[in-house]
């Protein structure tokens, strides 16, 4: 398995922490796990998918302008 290492404030990890105990979660690197997958299962940024349809169901969820 890759990993990618993020920076994120102190105030965000804080709030990370919060939900994810609340929400039952193991971990908040698993929480951070299930939003992420959970995101990109909305994009749907499977390999047929070309960059225009993926930019387009991005603005269209207000990620880029």
């Amino acid at each position: 398995m890759q990993k990618l290492k993020l920076k994120l404030d102190s105030e965000t990890i804080e709030r990370i922490r919060k939900v994810s105990e609340v929400g039952g979660y193991s971990s908040p690197e698993e929480f951070v796990i299930h939003i992420i997958e959970r995101e990109l299962d909305a994009l749907d940024t499977g390999n047929t998918e070309s960059e225009e349809e993926i930019r387009r169901k991005m603005e269209g969820l207000g990620y880029i302008e």
